[in-house]
């Protein structure tokens, strides 16, 4: 693994006059960029605008990079600093950094505008798409502002591949043949963390990895990763646990119930998941000892007792987790985060509640089908003002940007003009995306005096 370059940076150097360290930049440079305060007003699962307390993006960065830091300390005092080294090494500033990146590229309005944009983008024959890894990938190293002597943060190496989920571009249609049938492919097909613009950045922040290992995640992207999983599993399960959607009380104390959830639960396993699961039935016993745990009867809904007894509950699991995980070394030079296969099969299990009695909620599809409307028309409407050169509606920061410059120096280019549109949709926060729906569409003319940035 890469162990040389860490602090580099592909355009700036640090001041003499800053006493901080090259990561401590990287973090500070995002905590306080537009992209991260964005994700305040962009949905993690269901909108902020709900009325009640529900994590939005920006609190779940927040706890991501929390638990990630917690977890990388836990590492180093546990693994020899010859060992980290030779894997690559690990710092906590660099995994703290990447959680609080780990989602600015999210489009507004979650999951399902990610999808939308996604068809939009490979119906206007972008053969990329759009990914919200990939596109975080593109905020850090071109269109978050910083310093106009560069584009994006211009963050360390250590710190991009820390980003770097997915080190792969998209796989192609055009290679799908015999191919198609392959799981891995079908995977890269859909998760990946560079778009093609965008990969001379790539190949800067992966110039000193080997060959074989161009596509594997660092150590600290690993743990950025596992902190994702178990911050949006524990806290989208407490969110809708006390905002009543999710009935706890049915599922302890029904068995024939649990029994359903688990039986329908234990279907939609991928095969290699189902194989882990060697005695269903003691899992089984296992997962609802684990839901009575996060369940109690003696507290009224809503009250103070309740609230303090589910934050009990959720904070010992986070600590659970962050002990449940170890380095362990691969083909006698690797380093990779090994966790826990209770741990795996409780957070499975965790994620697919929500996804039954949350994500899959009628109520939120009808939600969804006017969000997907919102996003679709944006872009068409940008789409069509790139190619026409009818810059006086697209956003101001946009205008500003080189990568606009460039594409009207080039003429038409349709890739780039269509990333740019797509660029545009995906930096809205929800407000900015429904004021400029509406606004565009004539659904509410609004004022001359109102500021579009």
């Amino acid at each position: 693994m890469m162990s040389k370059g860490r602090e580099e940076r592909q355009f700036g150097k640090k001041k003499k006059a800053d006493q901080r360290q090259p990561f401590q930049i990287d973090r500070d440079r995002l905590l306080y960029s537009h992209s991260f305060r964005r994700l305040a007003q962009v949905t993690q699962v269901v909108s902020a605008n709900e009325g009640r307390l529900f994590h939005n993006r920006l609190t779940h960065s927040l706890k991501v990079a929390q638990f990630a830091r917690r977890t990388a300390e836990k590492i180093l005092k546990e693994t020899s600093p010859e060992l980290l080294a030779k894997g690559g090494g690990l710092d906590p500033d660099v995994v703290e950094a990447a959680a609080l990146a780990h989602d600015l590229g999210h489009p507004p309005f979650g999951h399902v505008a990610e999808y939308e944009l996604n068809r939009i983008a490979r119906e206007a024959k972008l053969s990329d798409g759009f990914e919200g890894n990939a596109q975080t990938f593109r905020i850090l190293t071109l269109l978050e502002p910083n310093r106009t002597e560069y584009p994006g943060l211009d963050l360390t190496r250590a710190t991009l591949n820390a980003t770097i989920k997915y080190p792969w571009i998209c796989y192609r249609t055009e290679k799908e043949s015999a191919e198609e049938e392959d799981s891995k492919f079908k995977k890269r097909r859909k998760k990946y963390s560079v778009y093609d613009l965008d990969f001379p950045a790539f190949e800067f922040a992966r110039e000193h990895f080997e060959d074989a290992e161009v596509e594997q995640q660092t150590l600290e992207a690993s743990i950025m990763e596992f902190a994702d999983d178990v911050t949006y599993s524990v806290h989208d399960l407490e969110d809708f646990y006390l905002a009543g959607l999710i009935p706890l009380d049915v599922l302890v104390g029904n068995s024939y119930e649990f029994q359903k959830l688990f039986v329908t639960w234990l279907n939609s396993l991928k095969v290699e998941d189902h194989k882990k699961l060697i005695n269903a039935e003691d899992h089984g016993n296992i997962l609802y000892n684990f839901l009575d745990r996060l369940y109690s009867s003696e507290y009224a809904p809503g009250s103070v007792e309740q609230l303090s007894y589910v934050k009990q509950v959720t904070s010992g699991l986070i600590q659970r987790y962050i002990k449940s995980v170890s380095v362990v070394i691969e083909d006698e030079k690797r380093l990779s985060l090994k966790r826990s296969e209770q741990c795996h099969i409780e957070l499975e299990f965790l994620q697919f509640i929500v996804r039954k009695y949350v994500i899959l909620n009628p109520r939120l599809a009808t939600q969804q089908a006017g969000q997907k409307r919102i996003i679709r028309e944006l872009f068409d409407i940008y789409n069509s003002a790139l190619r026409d050169e009818q810059l006086n509606i697209i956003p101001a920061r946009f205008l500003r940007m080189g990568s606009l410059n460039k594409l009207l120096e080039e003429g038409d280019s349709e890739s780039q003009r269509v990333r740019l549109a797509v660029d545009i949709v995906a930096s809205f926060s929800e407000p900015e995306a429904v004021l400029m729906y509406r606004r565009l569409t004539g659904v509410d003319q609004g004022s001359v005096m109102d500021y579009i940035s």
